[in-house]
């Protein structure tokens, strides 16, 4: 008859089992992920709001030179009227490449920006006139915001640049009311004229 071996295994006084996390280690784990939660998700929230800013100026300037580009070519004035109301705009005379029988509306409240139109000032109408050479035929500005994060855009009768501030607000806003706690940075971007040439350059 064959003996049966035995697998237990005794632990001698010189050994130790694995020793298990305690009470106060996990809640210390526990309190550091919550102080860097704290942390990081503001800045996560506050480099989002920059991003989206952005892009939706960047749009604003691309559809700009766009329809400077297609008076220039065409000879003839067009427009790009503002609606602060709807957080949108509308290049009038343009068809929407999702229905050509109406004009190309942009949404700045949808994604990828998702941002506020405010304080728009382009005459009664919020609409900044564009001349058949390509120009700007009004002054005015416009500011996105999102968060606390924002951007004013200033546009001057007849010049081929605009202005691009960098605003930080007090609070957040979704109307027309922009309070500027402050100014961080200020920078120039080409519009009409030469762009609405290189835009139009095959």
């Amino acid at each position: 008859m064959t003996p049966i071996k035995s697998t237990f295994t005794h632990v001698t006084a010189g050994q130790h089992r694995p020793r298990a996390f305690t009470l106060i280690e996990l809640v210390m784990v526990i309190v550091i992920m919550a102080i860097m939660a704290v942390v990081a998700i503001p800045r996560f929230a506050s480099a989002s709001n920059r991003y989206r800013v952005d892009a939706a100026v960047q749009q604003i300037l691309a559809d700009v030179n766009m329809t400077a580009a297609v008076a220039n070519r065409a000879s003839t004035s067009r427009t790009i009227s503002f609606d602060p109301d709807n957080d949108s705009y509308t290049l009038v005379g343009q068809a929407s490449p999702s229905d050509p029988a109406q004009d190309w509306v942009i949404d700045l409240s949808v994604e990828p920006f998702g941002v506020n139109l405010a304080r728009v000032t382009f005459g009664a109408d919020d609409d900044l006139p564009i001349s058949g050479y390509g120009l700007l035929q009004e002054s005015g500005e416009l500011t996105v915001t999102a968060g606390r994060t924002a951007r004013r855009l200033i546009f001057t009768q007849g010049s081929t640049s605009a202005t691009i501030e960098d605003l930080s607000l007090t609070e957040p806003t979704d109307d027309d009311t922009v309070t500027v706690s402050n100014t961080n940075s200020t920078r120039k971007a080409a519009v009409g004229g030469a762009a609405s040439a290189m835009a139009d350059t095959p």
